[in-house]
Formats: structure tokens, sequence, C-alpha cells
């Protein structure tokens, strides 16, 4: 590259043209930046008559040859600086259009030297060229039109100054305008790069653009395929890709990314990877600019059927259920849910088979939030479930038989019933998620004049009190000698659970006020309620069975044949498969991860203190006993080690390992546990935490946490503290293993995004009281981001209110693919900002 400090003056002089590539990202400064500018304009105008110095420095401009450039066709592509190019440029239309009332002359200098190529046509005649989304917009300013067309942040950037112009003139200052002019066009020094017309122009434009938060990996993916279309990029941009912008806000466009990658490449896309999943796409179809635009196409094909999720027509039965897994937040069901109407809209699924494939899952996802299941893996069973959809057999019957067996816990109906009776269904899931729960079961009641449920005045009230008064006390104690034991059982139970309007007012009234108030209620299950003489343990237990009958009804279960036996969400299914271990065998903590939905970390600290037959046979994946824990570096108590290996009939070879020829898999651990799905377990290569050395802090954290929450949600926990040590981050354990956190250590402050807690039930914190003491996120805007990042996650509710507090959402959502992986995008924001602001 060569560079050289420069003008705007310098930089457009004589016939140029500055093209945007389609791969470049629309115009995208606002009121900061563009004040932010302005008062170095100003700043640099007061000084400039007192100075002849060096101007304020504005940053760089990278060009590189177009295609057509000749010694008499300077026409040069920007790399990079095409924000600050146009603004500039709008900023000397707002000049060449305010001054024009007192010297008319002015328009053509200011246009024939700085905005367009007097001696050419149609668009070559403009110095500066946009992308198409904003090229009306700023040709129009070029022209000095005051039409409709000077719209979007383009006109708003016009607009800023014409009005700050407006501002700043003083008439006794005949010259003050002319000093602003003279700045942009002289004293805003540039640096210009220009490359070599061999160079890759997009991967310069890759390695500026990457780094950092600049572009959004949709940003990338369009730069990318637009790089790939030298010929055809116009047509495709203008035929597909805007109407794909049109359709879809920014959220949706990420989503699309996404579920585009997982319909291409079932359970081996990451959310996080798009990018590169996208770019792997692309790549295999070399420089064929036709299977490119085929590429193009589809995700418009895609993007329609997304915008048909996003926003469906409840008026149909298709709708109706796909809007429910929406509200249900439901997010990873999305790429089947796309991959349904996919094969009815290419004829090999009828609107039946697909109405009822949606069903199963919204009983899938139901019956496992009612049954306290988190949603570990979650989303890999949904993208498993994606691959096995073909014509060959009815979607319904796939999609049923694919989630049935017990290891995905879709509780069968018994099961089903239970938990109803049984589980405190009020702290499952979110508010929405129990409403819309309530919200079907009062729908499936025959009622004449429904209420509206949609209010936000329908609130979820519980009959038996969440506060006892000294009457519903007495009530109580009729029926037992400790009455608020029995109150703990029963009060956040689905059958004390109903739907109201009139939550304030019932509060803890005794139950015969409180049925008045029921009597006359819009809604039908409070008459069942009212028409109760009495509200205690049998008629709790007796609502409970009745909404079961319904919710049955409503909520199809699996498939209940050959189901095979469910695995544990404690450690139960770990202790089993060591029970399960051949003779003259070995596995590994990774195995034992895989099988449990865990990690190497909590599987070997919870081997390490608790005595579990035949766990000295559980051995690193190369076969040698682990490093960490147990001093194993000591050489006889390692021979010791081996010897009882050996003494098992487990062979060690030359280098001191046990033989892989003996070592029993995740899979071959399924398998004798009789569990199905088997097949969907991972071949390991080696693991990382197998040889990690343990310290006492973080044994004694997992210790804790794995006995609060079981092996999945702590392996999600290590997963994310693995995350962020990869990226040179710190972890801060704190005292007797109470807590964790990732850390950026700044001289003697320490900030942290999250603090997560291993007491029973362990939740993770946002602390956002320490963090408004600390740069830079004294500034509330950045702690309110934070909020919304960590609110992208399903589940999770930060109230705006506690920003100077301590809000905190249970770790048994770590579980959950989609949160795992917000959480883990939030991490990563959160120290770029911290490294950017260093």
């Amino acid at each position: 590259m060569k560079a050289v400090q420069t003008t705007l003056r310098d930089l457009i002089k004589g016939e140029i043209q500055l093209m945007v590539p389609l791969y470049q990202r629309s115009y995208a400064w606002e009121s900061d930046q563009l004040q932010r500018l302005w008062t170095d304009i100003t700043l640099q105008a007061d000084v400039a008559p007192a100075s002849a110095g060096a101007g304020h420095f504005l940053g760089s401009v990278v060009l590189a040859p177009a295609p057509d450039l000749t010694p008499t066709n300077s026409q040069w592509i920007v790399v990079d600086g095409q924000q600050r190019l146009t603004t500039l440029l709008l900023a000397l239309c707002a000049l060449r259009d305010h001054q024009v009332a007192e010297d008319p002359g002015h328009r053509d200098r200011v246009n024939d030297l700085y905005l367009i190529n007097r001696y050419e046509d149609g668009e070559r005649r403009y110095k500066l060229l946009p992308t198409q989304v904003d090229r009306q917009a700023f040709t129009a300013c070029v022209d000095g039109a005051g039409d409709e067309r000077v719209s979007g942040r383009v006109g708003a950037a016009y607009q800023f100054f014409r009005r700050k112009l407006v501002e700043i003139d003083d008439p006794a200052d005949p010259h003050d305008i002319q000093r602003i002019e003279r700045v942009i066009l002289s004293r805003l020094d540039l640096v210009q790069i220009t490359v070599e017309k061999e160079d890759n122009v997009f991967r310069i434009f890759e390695s500026i653009n990457n780094t950092g938060m600049r572009l959004s990996q949709v940003d990338l993916i369009r730069n990318y395929i637009f790089m790939c279309l030298p010929t055809r990029g116009g047509e495709v941009y203008e035929r597909y890709w805007l109407p794909i912008q049109r359709l879809l806000d920014a959220k949706g466009l990420d989503q699309l990314m996404y579920l585009v990658l997982v319909l291409a490449r079932g359970d081996e896309a990451q959310y996080n990877d798009v990018y590169r999943g996208h770019q792997e796409l692309l790549a295999g179809m070399g420089q064929d600019e036709q299977k490119i635009e085929e590429y193009v196409r589809e995700l418009a094909r895609r993007a329609r059927r997304l915008d048909q999720i996003l926003r469906p027509d409840t008026g149909t039965e298709i709708g109706a259920r796909i809007a429910f897994l929406s509200d249900f937040k439901a997010t990873t069901a999305y790429p089947v849910i796309m991959r349904l109407l996919e094969m009815r809209e290419q004829g090999d699924a009828t609107d039946e088979e697909v109405a009822r494939a949606l069903l199963y899952i919204e009983s899938f996802v139901v019956r496992r939030l009612v049954g306290r299941v988190t949603s570990a893996n979650l989303n890999r069973v949904f993208q498993r479930l994606t691959g096995r959809l073909t014509a060959d057999r009815p979607v319904d019957e796939a999609v049923r038989a694919e989630l049935s067996p017990a290891r995905l816990y879709w509780s069968s109906d018994e099961e089903f019933r239970r938990d109803i009776a049984e589980k405190s269904f009020y702290w499952q899931g979110t508010r929405a998620q129990q409403k819309l729960i309530l919200c079907r079961l009062e729908e499936s009641h025959p009622f004449k004049e429904r209420a509206d449920l949609t209010g936000k005045h329908i609130t979820i009230e519980h009959v038996l009190p969440q506060t006892l008064t000294e009457e519903w006390l007495r009530e109580l104690g009729t029926e037992s000698e400790n009455p608020k034991l029995l109150h703990s059982e029963l009060v956040h139970t689905l059958g004390n659970l109903t739907l109201s309007g009139y939550n304030s007012e019932l509060g803890n009234i005794p139950f015969k006020e409180k049925k008045e108030f029921l009597q006359h209620s819009g809604i039908a299950m409070n008459h069942r309620i009212a028409a109760e003489d009495r509200w205690g343990k049998a008629q709790i237990l007796a609502r409970a069975q009745e909404l079961a009958d319904r919710a049955i009804t409503i909520w199809p279960g699996p498939l209940t044949a050959d189901r095979g036996a469910a695995p544990s969400r404690d450690w139960t299914q770990l202790v089993q498969a060591l029970a399960a271990l051949p003779p003259a065998t070995w596995t590994s903590y990774g195995d034992l991860a895989e099988l449990t939905g865990s990690h190497t970390v909590p599987v070997r600290v919870y081997l390490e203190k608790e005595r579990v037959l035949n766990s000295h046979r559980v051995l690193t994946l190369d076969g040698e006993p682990p490093s960490g824990g147990i001093a194993v570096s000591r050489s006889r108590l390692r021979q010791q080690m081996l010897e009882v290996l050996q003494a098992d009939g487990v062979e060690i070879d030359e280098l001191g390992r046990a033989v892989q020829s003996q070592r029993i898999t995740a899979r071959e651990l399924a398998t004798l546990l009789g569990l199905p799905g088997a097949d969907s377990l991972r071949e390991l290569e080696m693991v990382p935490g197998e040889h990690r050395q343990i310290e006492d802090a973080q044994r004694r954290f997992f210790e804790q946490l794995g006995e609060a929450t079981g092996p999945q949600v702590s392996g999600a926990v290590q997963r994310l503290l693995d995350h962020w040590r990869a990226g040179e981050g710190t972890i801060q354990y704190g005292a007797n293993g109470a807590s964790c956190a990732p850390v950026i250590k700044r001289g003697s402050e320490v900030l942290t995004p999250i603090r997560v807690y291993s007491a029973y039930p362990g939740k993770v914190e946002i602390p956002f009281g320490t963090l408004k003491k600390r740069r830079p996120f004294d500034d509330i805007a950045l702690r309110e981001e934070l909020r919304d990042k960590v609110n992208d996650a399903p589940g999770v509710e930060i109230p705006l209110a506690k920003l100077d507090l301590y809000p905190s959402f249970p770790v048994a959502l770590l579980a959950v693919d989609a949160v795992w992986d917000v959480v883990q995008s939030c991490l990563d924001w959160f120290r770029a900002v911290v490294t950017r602001q260093e």
C-alpha cells in the first residue's frame, strides 16, 4: 500500500470518481457522529485565521483501482472511509445551498470543483457514487433537489448541516461561512491509502472492518456475497437483496442467516460463527456467479418464510400455532418451522401434517417446561430434527417420532399429570410463557362471552395467596398440623393458579370474599373455582387433575413404545454409566461429559468428591490419570494408579497410558444404558480441561454448583468460562466457592459483566451497581445497552429500573443453547467495549 497525507480538496480534484462498492454497508452516521464532526469543524474555523499549521486529523481513506481505471478514466473503489467522505460532501452541498441566495455563482463553483464531473453524463457525473441504497438521496442532494428524494440518513445529515450553518451564520462577520468551507476542504487532514490493482480488495476491507464491533455478521455476509458478483452484483442487489432488507429488520436478518446455515449444516451450525459458515458455503461455489445468484435468490425465498414465522397469519391453524411458539420464545424451533414451511411450499407436506407437526413441537416445549426440564441442548435437538424431515414419511409422524425418545424429556401423559399436580409451575419459565399455557387451558372451556386475555391487566392469580393471613392459616390448619409446610407445597402449583384482571383487589382476602369476584369473572376457569365452598389441599389437587385432563387433550404426548430410559438430570446417569462399565475397560472424563451433557471440569470435580464405583477407571482421553486434583505427578503415586488399572485388566502401553482399544466411548456408554439416540453423541478428540490443574477455589465452586444444578448447568457455566479464558480473560472465584466471575483487571479496578452464584438454586447476576462506578459503564447508555443484549436471551427479562442495582436470572437458563449464545456474545461485547475504552 501507498499512504500519503491529503485533504478533501486534493482528494477530489480533477475528473475523478470514487465508487462505494456493493459490499459496503449503507450510510450510517447519525446525530452523535455528525455533532462530533461539526464540533471539530467549528473549532478549526475559530483557530484558522491565527494558525497556518496542521489541521485536524479526520482519519484514513483507503482506495483501490476500479476495473476500468485508465490515465483518462480516474475511477477508484472506496475500500474504507465512505462514511466520512459521504458526510463531507453532504456538508459541501449544504454550504452551497446556504450561500446561493447571496452568491448565485457559488453553486456552479462548488459543483464543478468538488461535487460533479462537469463533462460526464449519467452516474459518471458524480465525484462520489454511494451504494444503491443511498444513491438516489445523495445524487438528489448534489443536484439541489428539494423533494422527497432527499430522505433517510443521507437526507438527515444534509438537513443537520443546513441547520448548523443557519445557527452559526453571523451577519456581522462576512467570512464565517467561508472559514467553515475552508476547514472542510483544507484543514481536515486525511491519510489516503492506495492499494495495488492485483490486491484482494475485499480481504483488505474485511481486515479493516472485522476487528472490534464495527460490522455485524450480516454486514460481512452481504459484503462477501457482492464481492463474489463482480458483473451481476447490481442486478442481484436490486432484485433480491433490497427486498430482503425491506422485509426484515436487523434482528430478523441475523435470524435468517443463522437459519439458512442450520438448514445447510444441521447441528454443526454455530450462531456465533455465522459469517464464516456462509463464507465457506460461498467459497464452495467457486467463481460461478450463476450459483451465487441462486444462493441469494434462495435467501430471498427464505426471508419470506421467516417473515411468516415472525409475523404469522393467526387466522390459519398453521399461523396460530407458529404465533404460540413465537410468543413462547421457542426460537430454537425456528429451523424446524422453516423446514416445515419449505416442505409445504414444495408439496412434500400437507397443511394438516404441518399443523400437527407444529402441535407436537408446542406440546414438547410446554410439557418440558411444566416438568421443570432445563433446555440443555434443545438447540441441537431441533437442529438435528430439521435434517431428518424428508419427503419419505409424513412430517407430523417424523416430528413426533424424533422427539419421543425418553432422553429428550417429553413427558408421558402419566408424567405430565404428576408434574401438573406437584411441580411449582409459578417458578417455571417466564410469566409470558405461564400465561400462554393458562390461556390455552382457558380456551378449552366452552364459553359464549370470552374475555380478551391478551391485555396486560390479565395476570396470574394465586387463589391460595402467596402470603398467608391468620384466616388462611386457620383454614389450612384443619387439613395439616403444619399449615405453612402444606402452603409451600401447594401455593405455586398449577391447580392453585388462574387468570384474573382483579389481582390487586383479590390479594390475600379470604376465599369466601374472593369467590364473589371469581363468580362474576369473564374467565370460564374461575367459575369452576367459585363453585367450591372452601379452598384447600383437596380442592387444589382436584382442580389439578381437571386441568391435567384438559392439558393432555390440548398437548398430545410422545410415542410411548420403545422410548428407552430417560437420563437423569442429576449425576445418577454418570453413576449408572460407571456401574455398567465392562471389566478390563476404561472411559474418559470427556466421554462422561458428552454422555451427561456436561464438561470435563465438573465431571472431574464430582468424581474426586464422591465415592463412585469404577471411578478409578476414568482417565483423560489419551489414557492417563488426570494431573489436577490428585497429585499424580509424583512418580510413585502414578505407578500405583497404573498398577490398579492393570490389576483390573486394563493394558498399559510403553508410554504409561491405557490402550485406546479398551476405551468405552460416550456412544457405547449410552448403548450399555439402553439410551436411544446414542448415534447423536460425538466421537471425541482431545477435550480441553482433562489435563488442566483444578485450583482449590474452582473446585469448591463446582462442587457446590454441581450439587445444586447437576451436570448440564455446571457444564454450561464451565464452557462459558473457557470461552472467556480463550480471549485472554481472567476468572475470579469468590470466598468458599460461593461465586465466580469473568473479569477484566484495569489497575486497581476489576470489571465484570456477570457473576455466577453456586448456592441452590443458583443465579447469574448483572452487577450494574458496581459497573456504574467504573468507566466506561458510568455512562447509563452503555449499561442500558448491556441490559438490552442480555434481554435478547429467551426467558431473561431484566427491568429498566434495575440499571443501578444487581438483577439476576436463574443459572439453569445457561443450559439453554440460545441463552448461552446470547450470554457469550454479551461477554465478547463487554470485552470489546472495555478494551476500546482503554
